[in-house]
C-alpha cells in the first residue's frame, strides 16, 4: 500500500501471542478493525460530525459483510505494528477497505506482515436491512484518499 491515509500504532499485547510465541491469526483482524475505526474518526473530525459512539458516526451504522487476511510473515511481541487502512471502492450501499500490516518504526519502512480487505454494508439495524450511503460519504472518502470520486467505483460491491 503506498501512502496510506490512516496508519494505526498497534500495541502487540501477551495475550495476543499462540502457544508458538507469535500473534495468533484471529487478532489480525482486530488490528484491522482498529485501523478502520481510526479512518472512521478521521471522516467523522474532517466532516465535523462529532466522536464515534459505540464504534459509528452519529446516523451511520454499517456491518462487516466480508473479510479475507494474507498472512506473509508472523509478528511477535517485541515487534512496532503499525496497521494502514485505505478505501478501494465506493458501492451505492457498501465501501471495500484494505489493510496493511507492517512490523518497524515507520509505515514506509517497515515489512509488510499481512494484508487483507473487507466489505462493510450500511445497514440500518432498527429495521434489520441494508440502507444506501450516505449522500456525503463519497466525497468524504475522496478527500482523505486524494483522489477523485469516479475512482472509487466498482463493477458490483458486497451488499449492492
Amino acid at each position: 500500500m503506498k501512502n496510506p491515509p490512516v496508519v494505526q500504532n498497534i500495541t502487540v499485547r501477551y495475550q495476543d501471542l499462540d502457544p508458538y510465541g507469535h500473534v495468533n491469526n484471529a487478532l489480525h483482524l482486530v488490528y484491522f478493525e482498529a485501523a478502520r475505526m481510526a479512518y472512521w474518526r478521521v471522516i467523522g473530525e474532517n466532516l465535523g460530525l462529532g466522536p464515534l459512539v459505540a464504534g459509528d458516526l452519529p446516523g451511520v451504522r454499517y456491518v462487516v459483510a466480508e473479510t479475507t487476511v494474507r498472512y506473509k510473515a508472523p509478528i511477535f511481541l517485541e515487534d512496532s505494528l503499525l496497521c494502514a487502512a485505505s478505501i478501494r471502492t465506493v458501492g451505492e450501499r457498501s465501501f471495500i477497505m484494505d489493510y496493511e500490516l507492517r512490523t518497524g518504526e515507520s509505515f514506509e519502512a517497515g515489512r509488510t506482515v499481512a494484508e487483507g480487505t473487507g466489505a462493510q454494508v450500511f445497514y440500518d439495524p432498527t429495521a434489520g436491512e441494508v440502507r444506501p450511503r450516505p449522500d456525503w460519504f463519497l466525497a468524504a472518502v475522496a478527500e482523505i484518499e486524494g483522489r477523485p470520486e469516479e475512482s472509487f467505483a466498482s463493477p458490483k460491491s458486497a451488499g449492492d
